[in-house]
């Protein structure tokens, strides 16, 4: 009975604040975007979030609990996090370089983690200077409608995940992946075709 009244008055706080702290950090909604504990945002680009989105931050709120908020991360000013309508994100990393699109109704589950960039050059010589970022490969990341990501999966550059699939917890996607299938492990194979 406390729990419940204790996650009333959080909910409740969270609901008067949400907007205000995603105009702040230049957030783009096109409607009600839900926050449970504030995600930490960087938004050095652009980062819009879909009517109906729910970003879970705090373990109060999400089954499986979380490890860390959601962070939302837009590297360089010419970044986009694109997040559609209805999506959830409980405790979830998405960073882009050059851009990360997630369709409507997509679930990411606890510490997942999605970006479109190496982050450092693979030549020794030059990571860990100050052009690190800049020479970094990228690709763009791209998940359709209706997906669900894993609790702990990974979606590394350049990937485009189809319409529907599932990304099994814990799995490495390094590869596109079509629609309508289940991938899993490291690095994700298709394990099972023709969701319905």
């Amino acid at each position: 009975m406390v729990r419940r009244i204790i996650a009333l008055i959080v909910a409740a706080y969270f609901r008067l604040t949400s907007f205000i702290y995603l105009k702040i950090n230049r957030v783009k909604t096109s409607g009600r975007v839900r926050l449970s504990g504030f995600p930490l945002i960087n938004n050095r680009g652009n980062i819009s979030i879909g009517s109906g989105s729910d970003l879970r931050s705090l373990s109060l709120f999400t089954a499986l609990g979380v490890t860390n908020p959601c962070i939302l991360n837009t590297l360089v000013s010419s970044s986009e996090i694109i997040i559609g309508r209805d999506c959830g994100v409980s405790g979830a990393v998405i960073c882009a370089k050059e851009r990360v699109a997630i369709g409507a109704r997509v679930q990411i589950g606890s510490g997942a983690v999605i970006c479109d960039t190496d982050f450092h050059p693979i030549d020794y010589k030059i990571r860990g200077n100050d052009d690190d970022l800049i020479l970094a490969e990228s690709s763009p990341v791209s998940i359709g409608d209706d997906c669900f990501i894993g609790a702990r999966a990974m979606i590394l550059k350049g990937v485009s995940v189809g319409a529907r699939s599932i990304v099994g917890a814990g799995s490495v996607v390094t590869k596109n992946v079509p629609a309508n299938v289940v991938v899993a492990g490291n690095p994700a194979k298709i394990v099972r075709k023709q969701i319905t």
